[in-house]
C-alpha cells in the first residue's frame, strides 16, 4: 500500500515493480561513488516558521494569527511529526513574525501569549536542534522610521553602535533563558531591501560592516556556541566581503557566508560554484531562503520545481559544499496568494470563510503541499544530521539528472538520484564492493514508495523514472531481511511451477504480468519453495530484496 500526501488517501498500486530494466534503450550515464573519500558534514536543514501574520499595521493592533496557534491541537502534533520533523533549524524572523515589544522598543518578545511556548512545543515534538535568529529589522527604537517598516538604523556612530549590540544580544538571552537554543545569528536579512511596507532595514555595505563590527563581538560573547552568519546577499563575493577579509578583527566573527537565491534554477549553482566558493576564508558557504514566487509558479511545473527543489539541495552541498540548506515557510494560509510557492503546506485560519477555495481544508487544518515537501522529504528521512558527504565522480554533469551520496554517522551509505525530465533515465552507479540497498521513490503522487532492493553486485543500473526523486539506503547484509545465508535471490520455471530460492520462511512474495497486474500473492513457507501457475507469459517475481523477470 502507497499514501498519497496531498489525497491523504491509500490505494494498492496496480504499477509493476519499478526496478526491473525492460529492453527500451534510454538515456544514461556512468557514476562512480568514492566511499573513501569524505566532503563536509552535512549538518543538516533549516526552515522558517509564519508564527504572525502580515500587518496590517505591524504594532500591537494586529489581529492574532500564525502557526502554530492557528491550528487545532491534533494538527499542531501531526504539523511536528509529519512535516517539520527531520528539520535541524528553525529560521525565526525577528521585527516580521517575532515582532512583540518591550516597553521601551528596544528588544523584542512574544507578541501574543503562548507564541514562544507554542513554538517550543512545535520544535520539541518535532526534535528541532535550535533556531537561526535573524532580523528583518531591529525593533522601532533604533530605527531611523522608529517602525519596523522602512528605513535604517538611527545612527552608526561608536556609542549609539554600543547600545545596539547590548540590545540585540539581550534578544540572544531572551530566547537563551527561555530555553531555546539560539544555533545561528543573522545581523539582517536581504540588507539591501529597506523601502518595501513590512519590516526591513537597508544596509549599506559599509553601514553593514560598521555595524557588524561592533555587534558581532557581544553576541559571540553572550552565546559562544552561536553560528554567526554574514549576510544574504553576495556574501564573500560581494563587497561586504572585500571589506571584511581585509580587515583582521571582523574575519574572527564569521562562522558562515549566506546567500539567498530563492526559486532559481539548480542548474546556476553548478555555473556558479566558483563565485560562492570565491575567497571563503575557509568558511562554510550555504543558502537560507528558499521558494518560488508567483512567476516561477506561473512558468513552470509543479513536478519540475519539486524536483528542481532537491537538486538545489545536492547542487549547494555538492558543488559548494554547503552544510546546511533551509526551505521558506513550513505552512502559508489558503487566502495567500503566494501558497504555492512558498509554503511546505497550506493551512485556513479562522478568519479565511472562502471555502470555494481548498474546499477541503477545514478551519485549523492543514494540507502538505506536494509541489514542495515532496522535493524534501527524502531528505528529511533519509539525510541524516552529521552525515558526511561522499564525493562522486560523474562521467559528465548532466542539469537533469543528478547524483549525490553521504555516509550517516551509523556508518550506513545512502546515495540519491533525480530526474528532472519527461523521459526515463539510466543511472549506472560503480560501488566499491558489494553492497545491497533498497530504493524509496518521491514523486508528485507518492512518498516514500518503496522499491525492491538492490544487491549481488558491485555495478548497478538504476531505471529512474520522469520527474522523480530516489533514495537508495544501504542494508545490513547479515539483516534477517535479505536472502537467507546470503544465498542469491533467484527463480526460474519448471512446466506449470515456479521455483523461488533464497527467501526466507513467512516473507510474502507478489507474481505480476508485465502490464503491471498483480497475479497472485504467496507467502513462502520453506526455502527454497514453489508454487503453480498457469500463465505462460512472462511474469514479474516480487521478494523483500528484488525483483526477477522469468
Amino acid at each position: 500500500m502507497f499514501c498519497s500526501v496531498f489525497s491523504y488517501s491509500c490505494t494498492s498500486s496496480i504499477n509493476p515493480p519499478d526496478d526491473v530494466t525492460n529492453d527500451i534503450k534510454v538515456d544514461s550515464s556512468h557514476y562512480k561513488i568514492n566511499f573513501n573519500k569524505e566532503e563536509q558534514t552535512i549538518l543538516g536543514l533549516g526552515v522558517e516558521i509564519q508564527s504572525d501574520r502580515f500587518g496590517p499595521k505591524y504594532d500591537a493592533s494586529d489581529p492574532v494569527n500564525g502557526i502554530p496557534y492557528d491550528l487545532i491541537p491534533s494538527e499542531r502534533t501531526r504539523l511536528a511529526t509529519e512535516l517539520v520533523s527531520g528539520f535541524r533549524y528553525l529560521r525565526v524572523a525577528m521585527g516580521l513574525w517575532f515582532r512583540g515589544l518591550t516597553n521601551n522598543d528596544k528588544n523584542f518578545t512574544e507578541r501574543y501569549p503562548e507564541q514562544l511556548a507554542l513554538i517550543k512545543e512545535m520544535m520539541a515534538e518535532a526534535k528541532m536542534e535550535g533556531i537561526s535568529l535573524e532580523y528583518w529589522s531591529p525593533a522601532p527604537y533604533w530605527k531611523s522610521t522608529y517602525n519596523l517598516i522602512g528605513g535604517t538604523l538611527r545612527s552608526y556612530d561608536a556609542a549609539f553602535l554600543a547600545g545596539f549590540g547590548d540590545a540585540l544580544a539581550q534578544d540572544v538571552q531572551y530566547f537563551k533563558n527561555n530555553g531555546v537554543k539560539v544555533s545561528t545569528w543573522g545581523l539582517q536579512n536581504e540588507p539591501m531591501n529597506g523601502d518595501g511596507n513590512y519590516p526591513q532595514c537597508n544596509y549599506s555595505d559599509d553601514n553593514y560592516f560598521k555595524t557588524f563590527k561592533a555587534v558581532a563581538p557581544k553576541i559571540r560573547t553572550i552565546s559562544p556556541e552561536t553560528e554567526i552568519i554574514v549576510d544574504t546577499k553576495n556574501g564573500n563575493y560581494g563587497t561586504l566581503g572585500n571589506l571584511i577579509r581585509a580587515d583582521a578583527t571582523a574575519q574572527q566573527y564569521v562562522d558562515s557566508w549566506v546567500y539567498h537565491r530563492s526559486g532559481q534554477n539548480s542548474d546556476n549553482v553548478i555555473d556558479a560554484r566558483d563565485k560562492y566558493l570565491y575567497k571563503t576564508l575557509d568558511k562554510p558557504v550555504y543558502q537560507n531562503e528558499w521558494a518560488y514566487d508567483g512567476e516561477e509558479v506561473k512558468t513552470s511545473s509543479g513536478e519540475w520545481r519539486m524536483v528542481n527543489l532537491a537538486q538545489s539541495i545536492m547542487n549547494w552541498m555538492t558543488f559548494v559544499n554547503s552544510p546546511k540548506w533551509y526551505f521558506l515557510h513550513i505552512l502559508k494560509p489558503t487566502n495567500d496568494s503566494n501558497w504555492e510557492g512558498f509554503g511546505l503546506g497550506y493551512y485556513r485560519r479562522n478568519d479565511d470563510n472562502d471555502f470555494s477555495k481548498f474546499p477541503d481544508v477545514a478551519k485549523g487544518t492543514f494540507k502538505h503541499n506536494w509541489r514542495n515537501f515532496n522535493g524534501i522529504a527524502g531528505f528529511l528521512k533519509y539525510m541524516e544530521w552529521d552525515s558526511k558527504r561522499i564525493d562522486v565522480t560523474e562521467d559528465s554533469i548532466r542539469y537533469d539528472h543528478r547524483i549525490m551520496a553521504w555516509r550517516k554517522p551509523d556508518g550506513k551509505h545512502v546515495f540519491a538520484l533525480t530526474n528532472r525530465t519527461t523521459e526515463e533515465f539510466d543511472f549506472v552507479i560503480e560501488l566499491d564492493k558489494v553492497r545491497i540497498f533498497s530504493g524509496h521513490r518521491y514523486n508528485r503522487d507518492f512518498i516514500d514508495q518503496t522499491l525492491p532492493a538492490i544487491s549481488g553486485k558491485n555495478t548497478y543500473k538504476i531505471r529512474v523514472k520522469p520527474m522523480s526523486i530516489e533514495f537508495w539506503t544501504e542494508e545490513d547484509t547479515t539483516s534477517e531481511n535479505l536472502s537467507i545465508n546470503n544465498t542469491p535471490v533467484n527463480a526460474y520455471r519448471t512446466k506449470e511451477k515456479v521455483i523461488v530460492q533464497g527467501v526466507r520462511e513467512g516473507e510474502t512474495i507478489k507474481v505480476f504480468h508485465t502490464n503491471g497486474q498483480q497475479i497472485k500473492e504467496i507467502i513462502a513457507d520453506s526455502n527454497p519453495f514453489s508454487f503453480s501457475i498457469q500463465s505462460k507469459e512472462i511474469l514479474l517475481i516480487r521478494t523483500s530484496l528484488k525483483t526477477l523477470k522469468i
